[in-house]
């Protein structure tokens, strides 16, 4: 188990951890697509502990190891988030283990949001 808390909230947000696509027996698997929606659903149950949903995220932060994944990414995130648009940085990176393509992390809000 990495050293990191999943989640830590200061103040109105709470700030959740970079996650992989880890499936329920800890194998890392599937498309760009694929990856992204399943650590989307991670996230989300994590929010879901603080009664938050995503809704209540204000930041994404990306990286991905693939430059032409950026497109399928991207459609998977706007599934995921739906009408709702946080604030977003996307990087193209090397990630910590081989079969990763993407890693999230989010910030949510526990105070109501404005654009």
């Amino acid at each position: 188990m990495p050293h990191l808390s999943p989640a830590i909230k200061s103040g109105s947000l709470l700030f959740l951890s970079g996650q992989l696509a880890f499936d329920s027996s800890g194998k890392i698997h599937g498309d760009v697509e694929e990856q992204t929606a399943l650590i989307l659903a991670h996230q989300f149950k994590v929010l879901d502990k603080y009664n938050l949903g995503p809704e209540n995220v204000v930041k994404a932060s990306v990286w991905i190891t693939e430059r032409n994944n950026f497109q399928k990414f991207d459609a998977a995130f706007a599934r995921a988030f739906g009408d709702h648009l946080p604030t977003r940085s996307t990087v193209i990176s090397q990630l910590a283990l081989e079969d990763a393509l993407v890693e999230i992390d989010l910030v949510a809000s526990f105070e109501p949001l404005t654009r």
